[in-house]
């Protein structure tokens, strides 16, 4: 199903203020009039910094109605004590991991659709590169004059009986817009158990430099022909508890996404830095519920993979996802919760057209623990926010989810700086989950890293 060309014009509902009271968890929904999403601020208060360009500025409230066949409507919470009078219409605009976290407890907000705009340099890479992306029969990309890709988004538009279109809009997601550099330095993963109990908190900190396809700040497109061929470094580190201090993983991914990434590990217990393989990127991090291989809903060298579209039809995801944010004095970031700390409480939304994804490993080398993800894209915005994991058994095993809070506000965040996801991971088979809450006031983008910096040796150094 598609949205008629005619919803174009812009509809200004933004968003409410934080809740000023740390910890509290309102027993109603919040309208946007009632609550302010921090993200959301920035665009309103600055639209001339950003383009809307394949993004609807509107879309009716009655349009979550209309696709539900008048069961599910704006400002309705859904609990496990509603959701089965409307199953089959909720699976088809979530999933059947999302219908499961619902039945165990889960409460999901409806709330009204808001577009998703990207930063204006990033749209002028996207211009400037316009129809010149393809995807190579060994299933890489790159520029139709042979180099690789330069940058913003390969394919605004993706026809969806294109026999590559997976392929293809999954590539939009590899290069949505994330700055030319990031650095998370205050992010925590929760671990908690069936009850809603907190198990264990870890402490980690997350970067990445692009070496290819810059589109932000110097040098661009390009670091420098020494490193031509990596698309991008990343650097992991726990900093606590005190038994995983220092554990640190490096990542080098290929712009050949033929090749296996360069993987390595500081492992503090035996002082040395150990290579991985690609399979150990989907081994559970630090004992969480969640792999490497799972941020982003699938962090993976592309044409390691199988991608066929399932279909392409209207969602509600977690775009601006959350009305009400605290901030505790030790930084962390809070929001309300079910069951505990179990499962967040989140706005979701309806989008347009998602493209439903069906991604596979092409040998067990790639992955051994997963025989296939269902993955979301979204057209327009091109960001991937859910995904059901399946064992090799074919059975539902994990819903990995990514949480969008937008942009920065021009205050105490750049307006490029996005907010760009708490990550959370639910295993349904264990009945346990991993939120990964960030602090997105110490979330820096384009700071200016160097490659020099993301090395074993520099992995070593820091985790000892």
């Amino acid at each position: 199903m598609k949205l008629k060309k005619r919803l174009t014009t812009w509809s200004m509902l933004f968003c409410g203020l934080l809740l000023a009271v740390s910890g509290a968890v309102p027993a109603f929904a919040l309208t946007d009039q009632q609550a302010r999403i921090p993200g959301y601020a920035g665009i309103e208060q600055n639209p001339d910094k950003f383009d809307f360009t394949g993004v609807p500025m509107k879309i009716p409230s009655s349009e979550v109605e209309r696709f539900s066949n008048g069961k599910i409507k704006v400002g309705m919470v859904i609990t496990k004590n509603n959701v089965d009078g409307m199953k089959n219409e909720f699976i088809r605009l979530t999933s059947p991991g999302v219908y499961n976290m619902v039945k165990k407890g889960m409460e999901i907000v409806v709330a009204d659709y808001k577009p998703w705009p990207a930063p204006k340099a990033y749209a002028a890479a996207t211009k400037g590169n316009a129809g010149k992306a393809l995807i190579t029969p060994d299933g890489n990309l790159k520029m139709k004059d042979g180099d690789w890709w330069a940058g913003g988004t390969p394919f605004m538009t993706v026809d969806e009986k294109d026999p590559q279109a997976g392929i293809k809009a999954w590539y939009n997601q590899v290069h949505v817009y994330d700055g030319d550099d990031f650095t998370n330095d205050a992010g925590y993963a929760y671990f908690v158990g069936s009850t809603g109990q907190l198990e264990r908190t870890i402490s980690n900190t997350w970067d990445r430099i692009f070496l290819t396809s810059r589109e932000m700040i110097p040098p661009k497109p390009n670091y420098n022909p020494k490193v031509k061929d990596i698309f991008f470094k990343e650097l992991v580190y726990v900093q606590a508890p005190a038994d995983l201090q220092g554990f640190g993983n490096l990542t080098y991914r290929f712009n050949d996404q033929n090749k296996s990434d360069d993987a390595y590990a500081y492992i503090p217990a035996m002082r040395r830095v150990r290579r991985l393989t690609s399979g150990q990127r989907f081994d559970a991090f630090v004992g969480s519920d969640t792999a490497i291989g799972d941020f982003r809903t699938l962090d993976v060298p592309v044409a390691r993979w199988n991608w066929k579209l399932i279909d392409v039809q209207p969602k509600l995801t977690t775009l601006f996802s959350c009305d009400v944010i605290t901030e505790t004095k030790d930084v962390k970031r809070s929001h309300p919760y079910t069951v505990g700390l179990k499962f967040p409480r989140m706005n979701w939304r309806l989008w347009p057209n998602v493209y439903v994804i069906e991604a596979t490993p092409k040998t067990k080398n790639d992955c051994g623990v997963y025989t296939k993800k269902v993955l979301w894209v979204l057209g327009g915005a091109w960001k991937s926010n859910l995904a059901d994991a399946y064992d090799t058994q074919g059975k539902l095993w994990k819903t990995t989810q990514n949480y969008y809070y937008g942009y920065g506000d021009g205050k105490a965040l750049d307006l490029n700086a996005t907010f760009e996801a708490d990550f959370y991971t639910y295993d349904h088979q264990a009945d346990h989950s991993s939120p990964w809450p960030l602090d997105m006031t110490r979330r820096k983008v384009n700071v200016g890293f160097t490659p020099e910096r993301f090395s074993t040796k520099y992995l070593q150094r820091y985790g000892h």
